[in-house]
C-alpha cells in the first residue's frame, strides 16, 4: 500500500471515529436510554446469582489422575465422608453413650447418608440383645486395634462418628441438618464435624463473606481516591457509575448462563472496579487538559476521547488478552475467571467508549473545571523530575542497578514451590482450620488416601497369603509421615474372626486355611453387610482397597507420599500385583503442578499477543522487545520475591503473571503512544521523553495507585492466598510503575519510535541542504545578483555600456552559473539510488568530490580541510555518490564539533584531515578534526538514528547514521576515537575488491 493511500485511510478512520463521537454527544440521552435498558436486561436475573465454591473446583477434569479415581469410585464407591468429633471425660460414660447413641441414629436418618459407623452402633451390631454392661463392652474393643485412634482415641475420652455420604447427597443440606443435631448435644462436651464436605462448605461461605464485605470497601476506597484526584463531583460519580455497570453486566451475565460465583471469580468484581476507574483516571485526566482549551463540553469530550480512544481500546485488548491467556488453563475454576473478567472488561470498554461521552456531554463546561487537587501536588512533581533526571543522566548505573535486580530475581525463582493446600486457605483461627488440626491430636485425620492393590486372579485375595500381602503393606503405610490409621479388608477380617470366637483376643487373627477365610468371608457378609465389604473388595476378589486416614492438605504432601508408597510397592511386591494411589487429595495435587505448566503457557502466549500488537503499532521488532521486557520485568520481580520469602505458586497466585502482562501493558501503551507523538514533533528524544513523563506521568501513578488500592482490600480475604494474591497483584502494579517510568523511557533513548509511514512523511525535511550548502550556492547567485543589478541601472540611466564592461559581466554572470550548476548537481547524485549490483569505486575519488562542495565553506569558518590520500589505493566495492554521501556527513559533522568548540577556546584556526591508507590488508580512512569531542556516555548513541546533542530543530540526527549504514552495506567497519575538548578520530575500513 502506497504511503498516500495508508495516509488516506488514517484519516478516513479518524474522520468515522470523529463522526461517531460527535453523534454520540450531540444525542446523549439517546445514548444513555441505551446503555440503561441494556444495564437493565443484563442486571434482570441478578436476584439468581448463587455462590458455589468446591474443593473440586481445584481439580482438573481430564488428568489420568482423575479419571482414575472417578474409576475408583465407581468400584469401591464415594470417599466422601464426615467425621463428628466428641470429646468428653470418658467415651463409655452411660450419659455420653447415650448421648453418642442418639446422635449416631438421627444421623442415620439424614437423606444422602448411605453409612454411620459409631461405637454404639457397632455395640447393637454385636450385642443385638443388650445384654453387655459399658463396661464389658469397653473390655472388647480394647483389643480391637481397628477402633483405636479412628472411633476411639487412646485415652477413651475422644470418640468419632463416621458418616458415609451417597454420591447424590446434598452435602451442605447434610452438614446443616448434621450441625442441628450437634446444637442439641448436652454443652459441656465438645462436638464439631469435619470433612473434606466441610472445607468445601467452608469455602462457600467464606467467599459471600468477602464478596459482600471486599466489593463496598473497594468502592469507598476508590470514591475517595477519586475526590482527592480532582475534587469534583463529576470525576467522581461517572467513573463510580460506569464500574458499576460493568459489574452489573458481568453479574448479568453470570446469573443469566448460571454460573456460580467461586472462590476465584470472587476477584472478578474487585479487578473490574480497581481496573475500570483506573482506564477512567487517564479519561479524565485528558478530558482535564482539554477542557481548557476547547469552547464547549462537545468539543472538549470529541478531542479526548479521539485521543484516548485507541490507548484504551488497546490496554482492555492487552488486559483481555493476559486473561484469556489462561483459558489454556485445565482447571474449570481459572476458566471461568478467565471467562467473566474478560467478559467485564470488554463490557467496560463499551460503557467507557459510549456512556462517558454522552455523560460528560451533558455536564456544562464550567463544571467540568477541575479544581486544584492531589494531581497538581508539587511532591508528585517533584517525583516525575527526578524520575526524568534518572533516565536522562544516570543510564551509566540505572542499567546494572535493574540488571543486579533481575539476576537476584531469576534466581529466586528457582526456590518456587508449587503447592495446593484447601485447609491452609483458612486463617488458623477459623472453625474449620481449627477443627481439621484437632481430631488427628487424639484420632486420625480426615483427608483419606487410597491404596489399591490389583491382581489378574480372580478370588486372589481370598488365599490368607495374599491377604497377609495386605497387612505387610500396611505395616509400611502406618510408618509414614502424617498416616495416623490405615483400614483394610483384612481388618475388617479380623474383627470378625474375634467376634465368631467369642472375643477371645488371640483370635484377633487370620486364620491360616483357605477355607477358614472363605467361611470368614461369609460371616463378614453377614455380620457387617455386603455395604461394609463394597469400600474395600470388588466382587471377583482382585482388586482391594486399603484407606489411609491422614492430615496431609498440602499438594507437594501428597505427591511424596504417593512417590514412596509406589517406590516401595516396586521394590517388595511382585511384578504381577499392580498398584494405585488415589484420592481428591492425589487428585489436587496433581492438577495444582499441571498448573505450572498451564501458566507457563498462558504467559507465553500473552507475551507473543503482545509483542505483535506493539509490532503492528510501531512497525518495529525492538519496540516490541522493549514492550516485553518492561512488562517481564514486574512479574519477574513478583516471581522472584515469591522464591525468595517462600510464597508458593498456587491456584491463586499462579494467575498473577497473565493478569499482571495485561495490567502493565496498559501503561506501557499510554506511554509509547503519546511519546510517539512527541517524538515526531522535532525527533529529539530527551524533549520527548520529559514531554511525555511530565504529561502521562501522574496518570500512570494514578493508575497504579488505583489498581494497587483496589487489589490491597484483598488482604482482608478470609482466603490466605486471596490475601496474598492482593499483596503479591501490590508488588507487581509497583514494580510495573517501575518498568513503565524508569526502564521503558531509558531503554527507548536507544530505541526508534517512528513508523514507516512517519519515516515516509519525513523525508522531504531530512533532504534539506545545510547553512554551509545554502552559503556556497548563495555566492554564485549574489555575484550574478550584482551583474544583473549593474546592467539594469545603466539602462535606467541610458547610458552607455562598453563593450569590455559588457564582456566581463557576462563572463561573470556565466562562470557563477557553472558554479552554482556543478553545486546542484553534485548535490543532486547524492540522491540518486545506487544500482542493485556493487561496483569497483576509487574511494579517493568520492573524498575528493565531496571536499570540492565543502572546502569553500570550510574556509570561511577558518577551518583547514587537510586531503592527506595515498594515491596507490585499490578499488573496493560499493558506489560512488553514495559513499560520498558517508564522508559528506563525516565533514559536516566535523565542522559542526569545531565551531563548537570555538565557545570554549581562544584558538581560531582549526583543520580536518582526511587521510586514506592500506591497513591489515583493507582500505582504511580517516577523518580527525580538533573539535569539541564526544563524552563517553554518549559515544554508544552517536549512530543512533535521529539522536542528536543540538537544540530542538536544529537537527535531525540522520548524519552518522546514514554514514553507518551505508558502510554496513559495503561490507565496511566504523570506529571512533575521541576525548571530550581534544577532537575526534572517525576510521572506515573496507575490504579489498577483489578482482
Amino acid at each position: 500500500m502506497s504511503h498516500s493511500s495508508s495516509h488516506l485511510e488514517r484519516f478516513s478512520f479518524r474522520r468515522t471515529g470523529r463522526r461517531m463521537l460527535s453523534w454520540q454527544v450531540t444525542h446523549p440521552k439517546t445514548v444513555l436510554l441505551i446503555i440503561v435498558l441494556m444495564t437493565l436486561a443484563l442486571g434482570w436475573r441478578l436476584p439468581q446469582l448463587s455462590m458455589r465454591t468446591s474443593i473440586y473446583d481445584l481439580v482438573i477434569e481430564d488428568l489420568p489422575t482423575t479419571r482414575q479415581y472417578n474409576a475408583f469410585q465407581k468400584i469401591f464407591g464415594s470417599d466422601d465422608i464426615i467425621r463428628i468429633v466428641i470429646r468428653g471425660k470418658n467415651a463409655f460414660d452411660p450419659d455420653l453413650f447415650k448421648q453418642v447413641e442418639q446422635l449416631a441414629t438421627a444421623a442415620a436418618g439424614i437423606p444422602g447418608i448411605r453409612r454411620v459407623i459409631s461405637l454404639p452402633g457397632i455395640k447393637k451390631d454385636v450385642d443385638p440383645r443388650n445384654q453387655w454392661s459399658l463396661e464389658k463392652f469397653s473390655r472388647i474393643c480394647s483389643s480391637i486395634e481397628l477402633f483405636r485412634r479412628n472411633l476411639l482415641s487412646d485415652d477413651r475420652n475422644t470418640t468419632a462418628i463416621t458418616l458415609v455420604l451417597d454420591e447424590t447427597a446434598d452435602t451442605e443440606t447434610v452438614i446443616d441438618a448434621v450441625q442441628k443435631l450437634l446444637d442439641q448435644v448436652h454443652a459441656d462436651l465438645r462436638r464439631y464435624q469435619i470433612g473434606i464436605p466441610l472445607v468445601s462448605q467452608a469455602l462457600t461461605q467464606y467467599t459471600q463473606a468477602d464478596l459482600m464485605t471486599l466489593l463496598p470497601l473497594t468502592f469507598l476506597a476508590i470514591a475517595g481516591l477519586l475526590f482527592l484526584l480532582y475534587r469534583n463531583i463529576w470525576y467522581l460519580l461517572l467513573p463510580m457509575i460506569t464500574v458499576a455497570m460493568a459489574l452489573t453486566w458481568t453479574f448479568g451475565i453470570m446469573a443469566w448462563t448460571q454460573v456460580p460465583f467461586s472462590m476465584l471469580t470472587m476477584i472478578v468484581p474487585v479487578f473490574i472496579v480497581a481496573v475500570g476507574t483506573a482506564y477512567c483516571l487517564h479519561i479524565c485526566a485528558a478530558l482535564v487538559e482539554n477542557v481548557g482549551k476547547a469552547d464547549s463540553s462537545h468539543t472538549a469530550v470529541i478531542n479526548t476521547f479521539m485521543e484516548m480512544s485507541l490507548p484504551t481500546g488497546l490496554a482492555v485488548f492487552t488486559t483481555t488478552v493476559g486473561l484469556g491467556s489462561l483459558l489454556i488453563n485445565r482447571i474449570t475454576a481459572i476458566q471461568e475467571f478467565a471467562v467473566f473478567a474478560g467478559g467485564g472488561m470488554l463490557s467496560l470498554l463499551f460503557i467507557v467508549l459510549w456512556f462517558l461521552p454522552a455523560a460528560f456531554a451533558l455536564i456544562p463546561l464550567p463544571r467540568l473545571q477541575s479544581r486544584p487537587a492531589l494531581s497538581n501536588s508539587r511532591g508528585l512533581q517533584r517525583f516525575l523530575d527526578l524520575v526524568i533526571h534518572i533516565d536522562l543522566k544516570t543510564q551509566r548505573y540505572l542499567f546494572p542497578i535493574i540488571g543486579a535486580v533481575l539476576v537476584f530475581c531469576s534466581i529466586g525463582i528457582f526456590f518456587i514451590q508449587v503447592e495446593t493446600n484447601p485447609v491452609a486457605y483458612f486463617k488458623q483461627e477459623t472453625p474449620v482450620s481449627k477443627n481439621f488440626h484437632d481430631i488427628y491430636q487424639d484420632l486420625s485425620g480426615s483427608f483419606p488416601i487410597h491404596v489399591v492393590m490389583e491382581s489378574p486372579e480372580e478370588d486372589f485375595f481370598e488365599s490368607p497369603d495374599n491377604i497377609a500381602r495386605i497387612i505387610e503393606l500396611q505395616k509400611f503405610l502406618k510408618s509414614l509421615s502424617k498416616v495416623d490409621k490405615t483400614v483394610s479388608f483384612a481388618d475388617y477380617l479380623m474383627l470378625v474372626n474375634y467376634l465368631v470366637n467369642q472375643y477371645d483376643p488371640k483370635f484377633y487373627s487370620l486364620p491360616t486355611e483357605s477355607f477358614e477365610i472363605r467361611m470368614l468371608i461369609n460371616n463378614y457378609k453377614i455380620i457387617l453387610g455386603q455395604d461394609m465389604l463394597t469400600p474395600f473388595m470388588n466382587a471377583t476378589f482382585d482388586k482391594t482397597n486399603i484407606l489411609l486416614l491422614t492430615h496431609l492438605s498440602s499438594s507437594r504432601e501428597f505427591l511424596s507420599i504417593r512417590e514412596k508408597i509406589l517406590a516401595h510397592v516396586k521394590q517388595h511386591f511382585p511384578d504381577s500385583l499392580t498398584f494405585q494411589v488415589t484420592g481428591i487429595g492425589m487428585v489436587i495435587s496433581d492438577s495444582s503442578h499441571h498448573l505450572v505448566r498451564g501458566q507457563i503457557n498462558s504467559l507465553f502466549l500473552t507475551i507473543g499477543i503482545v509483542f505483535s500488537i506493539m509490532f503492528i503499532l510501531f512497525l518495529s521488532a525492538k519496540v516490541g522487545l522493549v514492550a516485553i521486557l518492561v512488562n517481564f520485568f514486574p512479574i519477574l520481580t513478583t516471581f522472584g520475591i515469591m522464591g525468595w520469602f517462600g510464597i508458593e505458586l498456587n491456584m491463586g497466585t499462579g494467575l498473577i503473571a497473565s493478569i499482571a502482562i495485561g495490567l502493565a501493558v496498559d501503561d506501557t501503551i499510554h506511554y509509547l503512544t503519546r511519546y510517539n507523538r512527541e517524538f515526531k514533533k522535532d525527533l529529539d528524544k530527551d524533549r520527548a521523553l520529559r514531554d511525555t513523563i511530565l504529561s502521562v506521568g501522574k496518570p500512570m501513578v494514578f493508575y497504579t495507585v488505583t489498581i494497587s488500592v483496589g487489589f490491597s482490600l484483598l488482604l482482608f480475604s478470609h482466603f490466605i492466598p486471596t490475601a496474598v494474591f492482593g499483596f503479591l497483584m501490590v508488588m507487581t502494579m509497583l514494580s510495573a510503575l517501575v518498568g513503565d517510568l524508569i526502564l521503558l523511557p531509558a531503554l527507548m533513548l536507544h530505541v526508534e519510535l517512528v513508523t514507516a509511514w512517519d519515516l515516509l512523511r519525513l523525508m522531504p525535511s531530512l533532504s534539506g541542504m545545510s547553512a554551509g550548502v545554502a552559503h556556497e550556492l548563495n555566492q554564485p547567485l549574489n555575484a550574478i545578483k550584482m551583474g544583473s543589478e549593474y546592467l539594469k541601472i545603466m539602462l535606467q540611466k541610458g547610458g552607455d555600456i562598453s563593450q569590455k564592461d559588457l564582456s566581463e559581466v557576462v563572463h561573470e554572470v556565466s562562470s557563477q552559473v557553472d558554479r552554482a550548476s556543478e553545486i546542484i548537481h553534485r548535490l543532486q547524485v547524492f540522491g540518486e539510488k545506487p544500482a542493485f549490483a556493487k561496483e569497483a569505486v576509487d574511494i579517493n575519488g568520492a573524498i575528493q568530490d565531496t571536499a570540492a562542495i565543502l572546502e569553500h565553506q570550510l574556509a570561511l569558518d577558518d577551518i583547514d580541510l587537510v586531503l592527506d590520500l595515498d594515491p596507490h589505493l585499490p578499488a573496493i566495492s560499493g558506489h560512488h555518490h553514495r559513499l560520498g554521501q558517508v564522508f559528506y556527513n563525516l565533514i559536516i559533522n566535523a565542522g559542526e564539533a569545531i565551531n563548537k568548540a570555538r565557545e570554549n577556546t581562544t584558538i581560531n584556526r582549526h583543520r580536518i584531515e582526511i587521510k586514506s591508507f592500506i591497513r591489515d590488508n583493507r582500505v582504511a580512512i580517516t577523518v580527525t578534526d580538533t573539535g569539541m569531542g564526544i563524552p563517553n556516555h554518549l559515544r554508544e548513541r552517536i549512530f543512533e538514528p535521529f539522536f542528536t546533542t543540538k537544540e530542538s530543530g536544529k537537527g535531525k540526527g540522520l548524519g552518522l547514521s546514514i554514514a553507518n549504514e551505508i558502510v554496513r552495506d559495503y561490507s565496511g567497519r566504523i570506529e571512533i576515537e575521541s576525548k571530550k575538548g581534544m577532537g575526534t578520530t572517525i576510521a572506515l575500513t573496507f575490504p579489498i575488491r577483489e578482482t
